[in-house]
């Protein structure tokens, strides 16, 4: 893999850990408004995300996962928090996401250090 790939794959992986510790913590947290705030902050990872390397090859499953979860919630009314215990590298709606592709080739370089 090339440098680039390298640094590219770093900074994904950087931001994923970040998705990944809100979510683990946020799954600790009782029911409350809390969460509407911790949505927001992974909305904003998720974009940027979606911005900086929704062109590449690679995408960890818990970003995807975290990206179809927000769009179920997005324009729920009443207002609702996401499900975060449906939020993974196993979703079975990440099958049909636009990014199955390259879900599949995050798969296949073997880190499993995202799969919650």
């Amino acid at each position: 893999m090339s440098t680039a790939a390298d640094t590219s794959i770093s900074g994904l992986k950087a931001i994923s850990e970040q998705i990944m510790a809100i979510i683990i913590g946020t799954r600790q947290l009782p029911p409350g408004n809390v969460h509407f705030h911790l949505q927001a902050q992974i909305s904003a990872l998720v974009s940027r995300v979606a911005k900086e390397y929704g062109a590449g090859d690679y995408m960890p499953g818990l970003v995807a996962s975290c990206s179809k979860e927000l769009l179920r919630v997005r324009t729920m009314t009443p207002r609702v928090w996401p499900n975060w215990h449906s939020i993974g590298y196993d979703d079975p709606r990440l099958k049909r996401h636009a990014w199955s592709s390259k879900i599949i080739a995050w798969e296949q370089l073997g880190d499993a250090s995202f799969d919650l």
